[in-house]
């Protein structure tokens, strides 16, 4: 028979768990008690781009706009848009001939191409038919153009599958042919998308991966670094000549995590880029951030924007809740000041690429959303757009958190609990909201990125629930 005291308490944290569900909107025991405090002196801004990279089984405007993402990524180059010399007479026209006269390039080939692919899709060159999007590239620009989202392109001779073969002859380019080609294509695809059509796509990578031989690229680092210089003068050339009030950036190296090459580029061709862009696929990607950015310091690029432009996992699913609990992390990690800060950065990749060996993204077959597609829009809604952001001065060892500030003064609580148990939080935000409403999302194995409750701010303090594996995010709307 149980005790009296024994009933008591079992009665007593029925009620206390109880409470918690009609407070907090989750149906958790806690377990632990945690206080997380900020003080109203902000730290900095969040993440100003978070997107990702494109894949080749699907595009559609509204899956990103669901995602909230604001910059999208995209794999250019010859094997895509120019598979064949688009005048069949390799070395011609010169770069001088060019810069006189850009229509003495054969522009029939880029207008068909961008509008009219082989096999019906701009991922022809990706996938066998079937597998791939139906679509071209004007509608791929001109989607993100009128959803302003802001595209990041890279422009390569030779692709991942060492194609298109007539380019392996300038791969890497040594004869004054072979940098009349480089410079023409480059040239191409700048004039063609800007001054051709108006499509605003401001943002150019030269290669992906040069320091990663499978991605392509058959030359040195030398011999990059003299890829880049040329591909700045064309890329100078269309934007000095026809869109002098315009804009633009030239990301590099673009290598991959841990490599070294950032440095030496830093030290040899600072000038020549603006963007410092790097790969990152570790599970804490902070580490090789302020390594990068260790690199950054005391040269020109010391406070230029660094953009990851790969993360997240082409290993793992993005159906694993811990992986996916750790893409929100990163994207916390991101946004924290100094050495960690990251400006933009684009997750791999949002759709499958269908070409064996086929690579997973956030969205699979017929748009499925897997966990970190959801886990990716809850860190979206809490840090993109460069929030300003303040983080606890009383932390927990075992959570992670952060508060945003965003233009209408609305407040963001973020929290991601990544440990089996379960906890209930005291978070005092008063020093940034002191009364409000907030309203709970949850992301968790039963809840992916869904509303699952509400409650209001005393005095600037709310207590609330968060289980074992699971991440909340509460958004209070000023009152006072």
């Amino acid at each position: 028979m149980l005790s009296k005291t024994r009933i008591l308490n079992l009665f007593l944290g029925l009620l206390m768990a109880l409470s918690l569900e009609l407070f907090s909107g989750t149906t958790t025991f806690a377990q632990s008690i945690e206080t997380i405090k900020f003080s109203g002196n902000a730290a900095g801004v969040s993440t100003r781009y978070i997107g990702a990279v494109e894949g080749n089984i699907n595009f559609d405007i509204k899956d990103l706009q669901d995602l909230g993402i604001n910059t999208y990524r995209i794999y250019g180059g010859m094997s895509r848009w120019e598979p064949e010399d688009d005048d069949g007479k390799y070395g011609w026209p010169s770069i001088d001939e060019i810069k006189a006269n850009p229509n003495i390039i054969n522009w029939a080939p880029w207008d068909r191409i961008m509008t009219d692919p082989p096999q019906g899709s701009d991922y022809w060159w990706s996938g066998g038919p079937g597998t791939v999007w139906q679509g071209n590239a004007k509608t791929i620009f001109n989607s993100l153009k009128q959803a302003n989202i802001r595209p990041v392109v890279s422009i390569r001779n030779v692709d991942n599958g060492w194609n298109p073969s007539w380019a392996l002859q300038l791969n890497p380019p040594r004869a004054k042919e072979d940098w009349n080609e480089w410079w023409e294509h480059v040239f191409a695809t700048v004039y063609w998308l800007n001054v051709r059509n108006d499509y605003r796509v401001d943002d150019w990578e030269i290669h992906n991966e040069p320091d990663n031989r499978l991605m392509g690229w058959g030359g040195t680092r030398a011999d990059y670094f003299e890829l880049v210089k040329v591909a700045k003068d064309a890329i100078d050339f269309v934007y000095k000549t026809y869109l002098p009030s315009r804009p633009y950036r030239i990301h590099g190296p673009k290598t991959v995590g841990g490599s070294n090459w950032p440095a030496s580029a830093l030290r040899e061709i600072p000038n020549y880029f603006d963007t410092v862009n790097v790969h990152n696929y570790e599970a804490d990607i902070s580490n090789y951030t302020r390594k990068v950015r260790g690199w950054m310091n005391g040269t020109v690029r010391a406070n230029s924007q660094l953009w990851v432009g790969e993360w997240g996992t082409y290993e793992i699913s993005y159906n694993d809740l811990s992986l996916a609990l750790n893409l929100i992390k990163n994207l916390i990690r991101g946004s924290q000041p100094g050495d960690n800060y990251i400006y933009g950065s684009h997750i791999f990749c949002l759709y499958d690429w269908g070409k064996p060996p086929a690579l997973e993204g956030l969205l699979g077959p017929s748009a499925t959303r897997r966990a970190g597609y959801y886990a990716l829009r809850m860190g979206i809604r809490a840090l993109q757009g460069g929030k300003t952001t303040f983080f606890p001065i009383t932390n927990s060892s075992d959570l992670m958190a952060v508060a945003t500030l965003d233009t209408s003064n609305n407040v963001y609580l973020l929290v991601v609990n990544d440990r089996s148990k379960s906890y209930t939080v005291n978070a005092d935000i008063s020093a940034l909201v002191k009364a409000g409403n907030g309203t709970v999302r949850e992301f968790s194995s039963q809840k992916m990125d869904e509303v699952a409750g509400s409650l209001t701010l005393k005095g600037g303090n709310a207590s609330f629930a968060v289980a074992g594996n699971s991440a909340i995010l509460i958004k209070f709307d000023r009152q006072n």
